[in-house]
């Protein structure tokens, strides 16, 4: 049974929804207000359009709502896979979710309350979703439902189809009408427009010092830990020893031997002219035995391999380090500066579009989606690579506009690259306009 308090609150938030002048006003109540009736982390508002499909509008705690921020178009595909069907209040967790428990978690909480947005006559007008990582209860879904029941009528009020239904009656307006969208269509598509492409991004560092194996051996240790800051002369990893020091020992007595012999050959050598040639092949062997002590003692100093600058080290788990055996040259790790990072975006050849120096980018983080980071683009490469992730993609590294923000070295999340502009019929059908010169062979 709904508390005093609680029916108090419904019918204030009501009020504020029926006395709201426009959509914004509505969409700002909707989204912050209802907070007072049920607790949540977030609340999305979703509107219908002409093609059924639905799109948000609205966002608890951000003023704008960015269209190709990933957050949005997750929301966005998961509501139009999963709730469009239906017109009835439903509990969505991440455990039932078709796309991906992972990706879920990354950007909503737990356990969604999906309730559907209808006008007076049933048609559906959008959506609200509440997300928290609690169970809903069922009297908080009655709370919502009344709530929302509400948003509909207002919703259907400020909407201006029924003004123009009248007008859009008459059969001769309606062909004027659709002449004129014709017409205005017809001279849209050749409106200057920018050109943009999405891409997977990393923030890599920017002419970073490789740390090669001195020598050939097996690794013992390391002694850092990755995306550490570490000071010049600080231990990076070590190598197993026993082998060397058993080498160095053995080139020594090597040494001592070849000594030996060439001060017997000396004693020989007095009126002896075979002795003195003895004499001088032994010196040629106490030299070799000294230049192999020499790397043996060289080999064993290159035990401990130490950081030639201060910066960050960048590599994989010391676990796959450990025990294993590398060869002199092969490279173990990265160290970086932490202020001199870069932005490497990954261009799919699909997506690929015409890019020159100096256009913008904007680089949207996973681990914050709703906020961009300014950039500019610096170069782009001319053949494309293949990606660990199997992909053929072209190379375009960026520079941050604000080196005193640099994200952390290391960060992902996705890059808009700004192209040149181009005709908007050419922006809005350039892929099916390719894959069709591809099929017929022009």
């Amino acid at each position: 049974m709904t508390t005093p308090t609680a029916s108090a609150i419904l019918l204030g938030i009501q009020k504020s929804i029926r006395q709201a002048q426009d959509m914004t006003a509505l969409r700002f109540t909707v989204v912050t207000e209802t907070r007072r009736l049920v607790a949540y982390q977030q609340a999305i508002l979703l509107a219908r359009g002409m093609d059924g499909k639905e799109r948000v509008i609205a966002v608890s705690n951000v003023p704008t709502v960015d269209r190709n921020a990933p957050f949005v178009r997750f929301v966005e595909k998961l509501v139009n896979g999963e709730f469009s069907s239906t017109s009835d209040t439903q509990i969505l967790t991440a455990a039932d979710s078709e796309h991906g428990s992972d990706d879920w978690r990354e950007f909503l909480q737990e356990n969604l309350l999906c309730q559907p947005v209808c006008a007076p006559d049933g048609t559906r007008l959008g959506s609200l979703i509440l997300s928290r990582a609690n169970i809903w209860e069922e009297a908080e879904k009655l709370l919502v439902g009344q709530l929302v029941d509400a948003l509909g009528h207002a919703w259907n009020a400020l909407s201006p189809r029924k003004r123009q239904s009248a007008w859009f009656g008459d059969k001769k307006r309606q062909r004027i009408v659709f002449g004129s969208a014709l017409a205005l269509a017809a001279v849209a598509m050749f409106i200057p427009v920018p050109q943009s492409t999405i891409a997977p991004a990393t923030v890599s560092p920017r002419d970073p010092v490789m740390v090669a194996a001195p020598i050939a051996g097996v690794i013992r240790d390391v002694a850092v830990r990755p995306n550490s800051l570490v000071n010049k002369g600080d231990l990076l990893f070590s190598f197993e020893d026993a082998e060397l020091k058993a080498n160095y020992e053995i080139a020594l007595r090597a040494v001592d031997t070849a000594e030996a012999e060439l001060r017997r050959s000396s004693q020989q050598a007095f009126g002896d002219t075979k002795g003195r040639a003895e004499v001088a092949l032994q010196q040629t062997r106490l030299a070799l035995r000294q230049e192999q002590a020499a790397f043996s003692q060289y080999q064993l100093s290159q035990v401990e391999v130490r950081a030639p600058q201060t910066g960050i080290a960048v590599f994989s788990d010391p676990n796959d380090w450990r025990g294993r055996p590398v060869s002199t040259g092969e490279q173990v790790m990265l160290l970086a500066r932490p202020d001199d990072a870069e932005l490497v975006v990954s261009i799919p050849v699909a997506d690929a579009i015409s890019l020159r120096a100096g256009v913008e980018v904007r680089f949207f983080l996973d681990i914050d989606p709703l906020a961009s980071v300014p950039a500019v683009l610096e170069y782009a490469a001319y053949q494309p690579t293949e990606t660990p992730e199997g992909i053929l993609a072209y190379r375009a590294v960026a520079r941050f506009e604000d080196q005193d923000n640099i994200p952390r070295i290391g960060l992902k999340g996705s890059a808009k690259v700004m192209g040149d502009d181009v005709p908007l019929a050419l922006f809005l059908f350039r892929r099916p306009l390719s894959a069709l010169r591809q099929m017929i062979g022009f």
